[in-house]
């Protein structure tokens, strides 16, 4: 008698999380809608709130700090928010994707100060969509370690190329 031949059956997994290009398209477009919005929170609180506090004659401040103190507001309401739409979307490692995208795009908000606000709000949300693009797309790797690494090389490019 013959023995039967036992095949082993090797599953081969991809090494990325699937995702369909709807919600690749929705990441993009939430990404904007955060951009729109940290533009528009910056330029409000750095012309009515810290601005107007900070630079008025008995402040003992130094107005030079206002749009400092502006982005920093903004760039906290941005990651609140991004997480917030991104978990709620079930986009894959969320946290991961909005603190890369904060840490590459911080202080393009000050570079915005002598431009004309909307020209300020919509480079935000275009580089706002890129990045949200960009890092999901990352963010999908399976490998955890390794997708962090990746990530934190880009973050090191992205932020030489704005900063150059």
């Amino acid at each position: 008698m013959s023995e039967p031949v036992v095949h082993e059956e090797v599953v081969s997994e991809s090494p990325f999380i699937s995702m369909v290009p709807r919600e690749f398209v929705r990441t993009i477009l939430s990404g904007v809608a955060i951009g729109i919005a940290t533009g528009l929170v910056y330029v409000l609180l750095n012309k009515f709130v810290f601005g107007t506090v900070l630079c008025r004659p008995q402040s003992t401040g130094n107005c030079a700090q206002a749009p400092d103190y502006a982005a920093i507001v903004a760039a906290v309401v941005s990651v609140i928010a991004g997480v917030a739409v991104l978990a709620r979307a079930r986009i894959y490692r969320p946290l991961l994707i909005v603190l890369a995208v904060i840490i590459s795009l911080w202080g393009l908000q000050n570079t915005m100060v002598t431009w004309p606000w909307y020209w300020g709000v919509i480079a935000l949300a275009v580089l706002f969509g890129i990045a949200y693009g960009l890092y999901t797309w990352l963010a999908r790797i399976r490998n955890f370690i390794l997708a962090i690494v990746i990530t934190l090389v880009v973050v090191v490019l992205v932020r030489w190329v704005l900063v150059a």
